[in-house]
């Protein structure tokens, strides 16, 4: 899980390096800095999205959402499965 979630995070960084919109910047690093403190510990585990900042995600990002959601299930089935 660590994995997918370092490439996720990698990835996103990337997609936000050239952005010079201020606003975008700061919202984005604050979300960032958040799941970072949420990530301590095993507080975040059965934790749920606010429903205020789905209703405030493009459509792109919701797809985004969507495929990490279907590859954290593949790899939730797969390790499962080996697990047998």
């Amino acid at each position: 899980m660590r994995l997918l979630g370092d490439e996720y995070v990698k990835s996103e960084f990337r997609a936000h390096r050239d952005v010079e919109n201020p606003v975008h910047i700061i919202g984005f690093l604050t979300e960032w800095q958040l799941y970072a403190q949420q990530l301590e510990g095993d507080a975040w585990l059965g934790g749920k999205l606010d429903k205020s900042k789905i209703d405030k995600m493009s459509d792109q990002q919701l797809g985004q959402l969507y495929e990490l959601m279907q590859a954290i299930r593949k790899q939730e089935l797969e390790s499962d499965d080996s697990d047998r």
